[in-house]
């Protein structure tokens, strides 16, 4: 019996280096195929057999069945029922830490009188497609990744510096993303600020942003009169952000005052709106927030705040701000109620099929430019982080082509770059100038090629081998 115990001691031993060295082989032969993302599976998988081995050999299992049940189901069944209860109590507990002790899920908006709220929740003005969402090919194509995603080199961009600017003109820079810069001679607005260098979201497992020839700091920015805010999403209100700007004045929509004071800022210095509520903010500028097609939430909670546009009339020149939202009929309304706007900026990024209902794909940026009544196109939500499938460069290439298909004047500055509207405002196709993605050096490489291979096939006779011994040895045991 004791030999018999050595044996499938071995034999355990020699299945887990198997399926190891197979799962290791896998995943290099994946990255070398430009199919790295299926490795996070194929890693869960890895960790997840670790554990179980990791279980099998302790104390709570050795030595408690007879030797014919040791790789019987009832105890791979015992041994699963473990791992997923320990899983969900870690997961448990993660998530109720998170949620009391993380600040950057803001506060605890409360209830509102407004049509646009009811049953506990904002909504939109109409009704979303209910097959919005993930499907089984968007997972399937998500770990697929041919590296067209991310840029294959640092970004290029601009130094930024303030500029000197006369009564009557009004300078833009756009900092990637969403995040706009606003200036005239005696007023400052900042849409939409996001400018941390890591990941956004309170768990740090979100998209982390690209890499820019120059850093953009908050502090190397002009003074801001009025930041204005698009909705709660984690791409679009930084906490980091907003205690810098802490002497601001903050405009936002319904609810997200709450984040707001949660994070420091003064109520005085934050007002709300609902949507088509107007106001005028100052001598020189009045605004209207108006609706978009999207949702909002951070950490577990779901449109509890509104989300929308804004459409600002400063001195003589009229801006539309989209924020994030799928195409719609309001882009036609409130273009004949407060257009036409000498530039729109508009969300062209991060779409897909899946969830269409909420973001617009190119041709829906460029028609809600010509619904809006917009002199100039500026596509924003874009070349910064990767929060959708497609290529990172193609939603600046796509809006551009179809612009020039319609007839559409559309402005494509680099990052950083700050340009006076109308007056020679930049058009240059910067991003064709990246260098094209690279492959893996595992690619290039016939010897690695051969010696995964050769690993795999290894892999599989130790398996083999295993297999063998096991049946051998349940048979001996019955003989017993």
């Amino acid at each position: 019996m004791e030999g018999e115990k050595e044996e499938d001691s071995e034999t355990s031993e020699m299945h887990f280096a198997g399926i190891s060295l197979f799962l290791v082989s896998s995943m290099l032969w994946l990255y070398r195929h430009d199919l790295h993302r299926v490795n996070y599976l194929i890693g869960a998988v890895l960790i997840f057999r670790a554990a179980e081995y990791g279980i099998s050999k302790s104390s709570l299992f050795k030595g408690k069945e007879p030797q014919i049940i040791a790789s019987s189901l009832l105890r791979r069944a015992k041994i699963y029922s473990t791992l997923v209860a320990l899983s969900f109590m870690f997961i448990l507990v993660s998530a109720t830490v998170f949620l009391q002790f993380s600040q950057q899920v803001g506060g605890n908006p409360g209830t509102y009188d407004s049509e646009n709220y009811y049953d506990g929740a904002f909504h939109n003005l109409g009704e979303l497609d209910t097959g919005t969402g993930f499907t089984l090919q968007t997972v399937v194509e998500y770990f697929v990744d041919d590296g067209s995603r991310y840029p294959s080199s640092v970004l290029p961009s601009i130094e930024f510096s303030t500029m000197n600017l006369s009564n009557e003109e009004l300078g833009i820079t756009w900092f990637g993303h969403s995040s706009i810069l606003v200036q005239t001679k005696n007023t400052t607005l900042l849409f939409d600020p996001v400018f941390g260098k890591d990941n956004t979201d309170p768990l740090f497992i979100g998209p982390t942003p690209f890499d820019y020839e120059y850093d953009y700091d908050l502090e190397d920015l002009p003074s801001i009169d009025y930041v204005f805010i698009s909705h709660d999403h984690y791409d679009h209100l930084d906490m980091g952000a907003v205690k810098f700007l802490n002497t601001s004045e903050y405009i936002v929509p319904l609810g997200v005052k709450a984040h707001l004071t949660e994070w420091g800022i003064p109520d005085s210095n934050i007002q709300e709106f609902d949507w088509y509520q107007e106001a005028n903010l100052s001598e020189e500028m009045s605004i209207v927030f108006t609706p978009s097609q999207h949702f909002s939430g951070r950490g577990l909670a779901a449109d509890n705040t509104l989300w929308g546009s804004w459409a600002v009339y400063l001195n003589e020149h009229r801006l539309y701000f989209s924020g994030d939202g799928g195409y719609s009929n309001e882009f036609s309304e409130i273009g004949e109620k407060y257009g036409p706007f000498d530039i729109a900026f508009i969300e062209a990024g991060q779409y897909d099929e899946a969830w269409a209902d909420v973001h617009m794909f190119p041709n829906q940026t460029v028609q809600a430019a010509i619904d809006l009544n917009a002199a100039t196109l500026l596509p924003i939500h874009n070349t910064k982080f990767v929060l959708a499938l497609h290529g990172w460069d193609e939603p600046l290439e796509d809006v551009t082509s179809e612009s020039q298909r319609r007839n559409v004047s559309v402005t494509t500055p680099m990052i950083g770059q700050s340009f006076v509207l109308g007056e020679g405002m930049p058009n240059t196709p910067w991003w064709r100038n990246v260098s094209v993605y690279e492959p893996p050096f595992l690619k290039e490489n016939p010897l690695v090629g051969t010696a995964m291979y050769a690993s795999m096939i290894t892999a599989l006779m130790m398996l083999r081998v295993d297999s063998r011994k096991g049946t051998k040895r349940i048979e001996l045991t019955y003989e017993d």
